[in-house]
């Protein structure tokens, strides 16, 4: 019997980089299956436990036999994460341990080890020789994995060199610029860059880094159509550490509208709420495709920005805060300069509501440019494509 081959993924901290790199490990076995060549298994660092695992379940049910998860890499790769420290803690940190981390993720794939199927049972041994592949998404790690493609919304080392230049930022000059550096040696493994558009840099002109680069659509699974019950209008709010639009949350009730979230527990429950949204019903985000949801609260991740996109219910943002990742910063500027969504300053719920008919043309009028640049919505697909030719 042949032994399978498999996919790695390599991702910066947070849910959405594990969950879009899995998304794409799954868009080029399509690819495969349509040539008629085998399928990979995909490994996926196993960073933060039972949550991560939980999630993956939720995302991937029918995928699960093929996903597996590395405990030993996901120890490694949160030793580098930015977590509840101030940003400039945890990029002073990743300039320190960077090469320590990436010696000890190649010595780590260059023996067997064992990692765990998604789906449960036994544990599965890989060979070195088993990977064929790297697939990244703004990774902090170089795993010595040839060839590694980086599909993702933006160069790491493009989003510092910038947040060195604005005076937004409060994380130091020295640090930023020095972790540009350290981006530039793990960019620089990769055989190709497909950077999405609209993504991160798309505020201002953006030329290319990298002769290797590639211009995508957005980099995320398509919106899912929402297959629960009926739900009365209201407001949705992905909960990643937004804060500061309490005062709006109260006013929707004042307007007859309920208030919804991504719950903490299981993600398709319809019940209670996440409890950092007091007083909100627990749905699973694809309301957002009901009709239901007139706007979207949420930190401006790229995976909520380009939900809100494709659905055409427009994001509500908090502030960039001058001690966070700067990459928050720029997506802020990205998503108001396209029009699909605003900035929280200060308006009443009722002013933000006067906007939503300008912010959903806007988002429509997006789409279109998406569709006419690429004739696809859909970014993990066609870097798929390309990527399946080197199976």
């Amino acid at each position: 019997m042949k032994k399978k081959k498999f996919i790695i993924t390599n991702f910066a901290y947070g849910i959405g980089p594990y969950l879009r790199t899995t998304e794409l490990a799954l868009a080029v076995n399509r690819e495969l299956r349509k040539t008629g060549k085998e399928t990979l298994g995909i490994i996926v660092p196993w960073v933060y436990g039972e949550k991560q695992k939980r999630i993956m379940l939720e995302e991937f049910p029918k995928q699960s036999k093929d996903i597996f998860l590395d405990v030993g890499l996901g120890g490694i790769l949160k030793s580098v994460f930015y977590e509840k420290e101030r940003f400039e803690d945890a990029l002073v940190r990743w300039n320190e341990t960077e090469e320590n981390a990436s010696k000890a993720a190649r010595a780590h794939l260059s023996k067997p080890f064992e990692v765990e199927p998604l789906s449960g049972g036994e544990k599965v041994k890989i060979l070195p020789d088993d990977i064929k592949m790297e697939l990244a998404r703004a990774p902090r790690v170089r795993y010595g994995i040839t060839p590694v493609f980086n599909v993702a919304f933006g160069l790491q080392s493009e989003i510092l060199r910038a947040a060195a230049r604005a005076k937004e930022v409060k994380t130091s000059k020295q640090a930023l610029l020095k972790a540009a550096r350290v981006a530039e040696r793990i960019e620089k493994c990769a055989a190709r860059h497909f950077i999405a558009y609209p993504a991160t840099m798309d505020f201002a002109e953006r030329k290319y880094v990298y002769k290797n680069e590639v211009s995508v659509p957005p980099v995320t699974d398509m919106p899912k159509r929402h297959k629960g019950k009926k739900v009365a209008k209201g407001l949705y709010v992905t909960v990643t550490g937004i804060g500061g639009l309490e005062r709006l949350f109260a006013d929707a009730s004042k307007l007859g509208l309920k208030l919804y979230s991504n719950p903490a527990g299981q993600q398709a429950a319809y019940g209670a709420g996440n409890p950092a949204v007091p007083g909100s019903i627990g749905v699973h985000p694809s309301i957002l495709s009901s009709g239901s949801a007139v706007l979207h609260f949420a930190r401006s991740g790229w995976g909520s920005a380009w939900l809100s996109l494709f659905t055409e219910v427009p994001i509500i943002l908090p502030e960039y805060d001058g001690d966070d990742d700067p990459e928050i910063l720029f997506n802020n500027k990205a998503i108001e300069k396209f029009g699909f969504g605003m900035v929280y300053r200060g308006e009443s719920l009722a002013e933000i509501l006067k906007k939503v008919p300008a912010m959903k043309t806007a988002a429509r009028k997006t789409k279109k440019e998406i569709m006419k640049k690429f004739s696809a919505w859909d970014g993990n697909q066609f870097a798929a494509r390309y990527i399946a030719k080197y199976i």
